[in-house]
């Protein structure tokens, strides 16, 4: 049944759109390439400064020394798409600065123009380019294949912080970072529970790409993966949100995830990225169907005394740890026993894609045999040839770069990473 969802957008929409871009000079940036940077963005007029409301495409530049936070390995290892020559960026020494704005309705028309110019300076250069609304840093061709008139998912991220500093275990809150780059508001939601927050973000992603759609009048939430209603109002800023118009969502309806039916009890308020969150390492297509998963082992002979708790890391190379630990000896001990019925782990992991980077990806697993682990892929690959959702994967237990055991009682265990990756 097709759930019919209708809002008014009376809330504080974004007036025009605004984002900003970082050039990495390979280590300075010559004047060949300032000048050629100035050609190409000709048609966006230079400013001192903006206005309140841009009635016109402007931007805004300057150059700066390695006093501008450089990026070193270990963001780049988080934030970097396809990067190539990692030593040679942390080593910058000079950085292009531009901040663009336009009206709304000519966002992908100057979101174009500064995309190509800055991918041509970069390869000119031999420099890198940072999407510094995302934090994302690209390689000359990742950076050239994006595509402003392409999927929303692409040019934005969600930030997932405590909801209470206090309590850093405690509820969790998402937010948007990128949506003002088309003229529409960031979205946050709030207290979304840990356990929820992957499943959340899969509707923060389909209302988002919804707002870009439609910007006024009635709305349906209804894809492959959400069916329900989201609702906007405005949302209270906080001191480290985006500087943008925000509205805060709900949602209430059945979230699809890795082949079942999430059904809130209550209203959901938030989501961040992906099926089940990010994920994964180099793993190898086996178009051999799924084996069945195996069967639970006979009550009596299983402990299902609850583990010691895991903890909170402090950054991601602790999570990171913390993930291999807890999975290797915990998971793997109650996945050896034999899962309780209802029970699911899928792992996150890197797979290699065409240009010889890593897109991550989930896997729900189906089997755990010495040193192998076998499970079906959850998400579509965007750029890795061979497979597809649904392919059975094979990779090793080192690869996994994070977990998510979803129990018997309906709570969740894992995603260490999601607070230190976007």
């Amino acid at each position: 049944m097709l759930l019919l969802s209708t809002f008014a957008f009376a809330q504080t929409a974004a007036p025009d759109a605004r984002f900003a871009l970082a050039l990495f000079c390979n280590p300075t940036c010559d004047d060949d390439v300032l000048a050629m940077l100035d050609e190409e963005l000709g048609s966006i007029r230079g400013r001192s400064g903006f206005p309140e409301v841009v009635t016109q495409p402007g931007r805004i530049m300057g150059i700066a020394d390695d006093s501008f936070p450089i990026p070193n390995l270990d963001f780049l290892e988080v934030y970097g798409v396809e990067v190539d020559r990692s030593e040679a960026l942390v080593r910058s020494q000079q950085v292009v600065l531009a901040w663009f704005a336009s009206p709304a309705d000519q966002a992908v028309q100057t979101l174009t123009t500064a995309q190509r110019a800055f991918a041509k300076a970069a390869k000119q250069n031999g420099g890198w380019v940072e999407d510094l609304d995302t934090q994302q840093v690209f390689g000359v061709e990742a950076f050239a294949r994006r595509d402003p008139a392409g999927k929303l998912e692409d040019w934005f991220v969600v930030d997932a912080a405590p909801q209470d500093e206090a309590q850093p275990d405690g509820a969790v809150r998402l937010v948007t970072r990128g949506l003002r780059r088309f003229g529409l508001p960031e979205l946050v939601v709030e207290d979304v529970d840990p356990g929820m927050a992957a499943d959340v973000g899969v509707v923060l992603n389909a209302a988002a790409a919804n707002l870009r759609k439609k910007k006024s009048g009635t709305m349906s939430i209804q894809t492959e993966e959400v069916n329900g209603t989201a609702t906007f109002v405005d949302g209270k800023r906080r001191e480290d949100d985006p500087d943008d118009p925000l509205w805060k969502m709900s949602f209430d309806g059945q979230i699809t995830v890795a082949g079942e039916d999430v059904e809130p009890s209550e209203e959901v308020e938030g989501a961040p990225a992906s099926p089940l969150v990010e994920p994964a390492p180099t793993a190898v297509a086996d178009r051999e169907p799924p084996a069945p998963a195996p069967a639970p082992a006979p009550a009596p002979t299983v402990d299902r005394s609850p583990p010691p708790p895991i903890g909170t890391p402090r950054n991601l190379d602790e999570a990171k740890s913390m993930v291999q630990a807890r999975f290797q000896s915990v998971v793997r001990a109650a996945w050896e026993q034999g899962l309780a019925p209802g029970e699911v782990v899928a792992v996150s992991a890197p797979f290699r894609s065409r240009s010889g980077g890593k897109e991550y990806m989930w896997v729900e697993l189906r089997s755990w045999e010495g040193g192998q682990l076998s499970g079906v892929l959850v998400n579509q690959p965007d750029d890795v040839p061979g497979l597809k959702k649904g392919d059975t994967v094979k990779l090793s237990p080192e690869e996994v770069f994070d977990y998510i055991w979803k129990k018997a009682d309906g709570s969740r265990e894992g995603n260490l990473t999601a607070a230190f990756t976007r």
